[in-house]
């Protein structure tokens, strides 16, 4: 059974390119709900655009939805959000494939021009319905990750360090043991940039490598981190402090964070 909300698309030529759409209504979701969703929705519009050939959708949908979906429950509200999300990109990527071969922009019925899989995925979290029920259905989620709860530690003893793809193996282990183990402590972590993005309320969220191309580590950074953020590149390695950390579908997640 599948949950899909279908979107009236029609190609045609366009000046100027709406590659990152951004919205006025800012519902009161957890920023890096709509940071996973779109990076499930264009990491999907990606493969399927390199992907040439026949019946590209159903390969994507099954290998990432395999990968993305791991370990949860299907039939849920939660599973469809996360299904949803790839299938939205996967057939977005399908149509911005054929947009491409006839030396096209894909443009909208509310008449948004996408040239790009990053404008895929900004324009998921612009399309009311589609936005309402994948993080509607991911709250219960976010509800049971919880934020590490802070405890009482000495002044040196005030920040856990690792690397991005250790703190993956240290929550995949055991998410209990892990944040019995972080302790409420701020995390510096070590890693390699995967993505620089923004989510629905243009803040940047920076994404490191984990080893699951499609689970990354997702942080959000602090407004004062946008000159900086600005000037990284894929592939760099950084460290990173965040003031929160949680486990989010599969991959830590953590907020307030700042470069060192």
């Amino acid at each position: 059974m599948k949950k899909i909300i279908g979107l009236s698309l029609a190609f045609c030529a366009f000046s100027s390119v709406a590659g990152d759409a951004a919205s006025g209504e800012i519902q009161p979701y957890p920023e890096y709900l709509s940071a996973y969703v779109k990076t499930l929705v264009t990491a999907s519009c990606d493969q399927v655009l390199s992907d040439d050939g026949k019946n590209s959708i159903d390969r994507v949908i099954k290998s990432i939805s395999t990968s993305a979906t791991k370990g949860m429950t299907t039939d849920t509200e939660s599973y469809y959000a996360v299904y949803n999300s790839i299938v939205f990109g996967a057939e977005m990527g399908d149509k911005l494939k054929n947009a491409k071969k006839q030396k096209m922009i894909l443009a909208t019925k509310d008449k948004i021009g996408i040239d790009s899989c990053g404008g895929v995925g900004a324009y998921a979290l612009i399309q009311k319905d589609f936005r309402k029920m994948t993080l509607t259905g991911l709250m219960p989620l976010a509800t049971q990750a919880g934020v590490v709860k802070p405890n009482a530690t000495t002044s040196d003893e005030s920040v856990y360090r690792t690397t991005a793809k250790e703190l993956v193996k240290l929550y995949k282990a055991n998410e209990v043991a892990a944040d019995d183990k972080i302790g409420g402590r701020k995390v510096e972590m070590t890693g390699i940039v995967q993505d620089i993005t923004k989510n629905i309320a243009n803040d940047v969220v920076l994404k490191l490598e984990s080893g699951n191309r499609f689970m990354p580590v997702s942080l959000s950074m602090a407004d004062s981190e946008m000159a900086q953020a600005s000037k990284l590149k894929k592939g760099q390695k950084i460290t990173v402090t965040c003031e929160k950390m949680q486990l989010f579908i599969g991959a830590p997640s953590g907020g307030n964070c700042t470069f060192n």
